[in-house]
């Protein structure tokens, strides 16, 4: 069946244009090769960076991350935490409980060992809800005035919360941090959002404060005491910030709070390109399958390095169809390459497939799982000489298929 595809494909219909796609089979028969120059990039419904006539452009220096947690669970996620905060001139802060931080001094030797250089600081406040309402206020006061770059950005998330920074760099141009802007997203599962409503910012997601709103929401840290109650830190900040100080969320889809469970494949490659933060990776789902990288610091390495190496086109999606086997061969950057024994449509490609357990999900359609479908998943990059120039190519595995590997070369 895998042989099939080594045939010339024909006119994409996406483009009015001819584009073969070369397939080299290996001579032991285990390895494919294709050149991404013979793919058609995936023209997805929504753009994932989009833009309206002002860009603001934000570096680093002027973001300000929150978290508090835990001197036991901050081992358990330390994995989440290395991916985003040891990158260069990050500006973090991590809020322990006292009684929790003076037992466990030890952790900030862990964390120095760990690569983490975030400030430290402790807080008497014994509930989690009323704690994380205090980090924005908490990060406003850290922030260090004496420097030539302000803060634009305060930045609250979960302890498991995985930030692609510069995704989220180049997300933020299209807003003003000058004006109040409350910005995240909502979960992703209807049953959550009928459970805890789609008024707020979901922590694992991200929340996000300008500038101008941190500075309002600092000068209001009593009166939003109100609502510390309410189950959930994340749904405490968006009471204060929707009814006290009325102004209402920014929607932005990057935001991934991921609450499904079980096999997210189909949702990774469904286009979501330009991800900013990710939650809830191995409590609840798993990148890949299992069998292929089942402990966390082997998934880890690889999101790394594929966003290492890929950037903003991460997970961007190219594709062909071969009508004349009946076949569709998509490869998602840096994820997967996948042969669909069918054509898909326009439709099909703009819709998840169902692989998770779980119900509708908020704001996508999805389709159902696919029953005739081979994927070969990330491995690695080689980087190689040819013709007196500089070529990458990318390996993708199935560990149970006669063609084990696909390379794909990046020109």
């Amino acid at each position: 069946m895998i042989n099939n595809i080594l045939i010339e494909f024909p006119t994409s219909f996406f483009h009015n244009k001819t584009t073969n796609v070369k397939l080299e089979l290996s001579h032991d028969n285990t390895t494919l090769t294709l050149n991404i120059k013979d793919l058609i990039e995936c023209e997805e419904t929504i753009s994932p960076f989009t833009m309206n006539n002002t860009t603001h452009k934000y570096i680093i220096e002027e973001l300000y991350f929150t978290i508090t947690t835990n001197t036991k669970r901050i081992i358990n996620t330390i994995h989440y935490l290395k991916f985003w905060a040891t990158f260069p001139n990050i500006n973090c802060l991590i809020i322990f409980e006292e009684n929790d931080f003076m037992n466990n001094k030890n952790i900030i030797e862990y964390l120095i060992h760990e690569g983490i250089l975030c400030k430290i600081q402790i807080s008497n406040i014994t509930n989690y809800e009323e704690r994380y309402l205090e980090l924005f206020h908490l990060a406003w006061q850290n922030q260090n005035r004496n420097v030539t770059k302000s803060i634009q950005w305060f930045i609250v998330s979960d302890d498991d919360t995985i930030w692609f920074i510069n995704n989220l760099l180049h997300t933020l141009q299209q807003y003003n941090s000058s004006i109040s802007i409350y910005l995240g997203n909502i979960s992703d599962r209807k049953s959550q959002i009928k459970r805890h409503g789609d008024y707020y910012a979901y922590g694992g997601g991200g929340i996000l404060l300008s500038r101008s709103l941190a500075l309002l929401l600092s000068k209001y840290n009593q009166q939003c005491k109100q609502y510390r109650k309410i189950y959930g830190g994340d749904a405490v900040i968006g009471k204060c910030i929707t009814e006290i100080l009325n102004v209402s969320l920014i929607k932005n889809r990057n935001f991934q709070q991921m609450d499904y469970s079980g096999d997210m494949t189909g949702y990774f490659e469904s286009g979501i390109y330009g991800l900013v933060s990710l939650h809830h990776m191995f409590s609840l789902w798993k990148l890949f399958p299992d069998g292929y990288a089942d402990k966390i610091n082997e998934t880890m390495s690889l999101l790394q390095l594929a966003y290492m190496k890929f950037d903003k086109n991460f997970l961007k999606r190219y594709i062909q169809i071969n009508r004349i086997t009946n076949q569709t061969l998509l490869l998602t950057m840096g994820y997967s390459v996948s042969l669909f024994n069918r054509i898909l449509s326009y439709e099909d490609l703009q819709q998840v497939e169902n692989t998770w357990n779980g119900d509708e999900m908020t704001m996508r359609k999805y389709r159902s799982k696919e029953k005739n479908k081979t994927t070969w998943y990330f491995r690695r990059i080689i980087k190689e000489n040819f013709n007196n120039s500089i070529q990458y190519r990318t390996v993708y595995e199935n560990r149970h298929n006669q063609i084990q590997y696909i390379n794909v070369i990046l020109c």
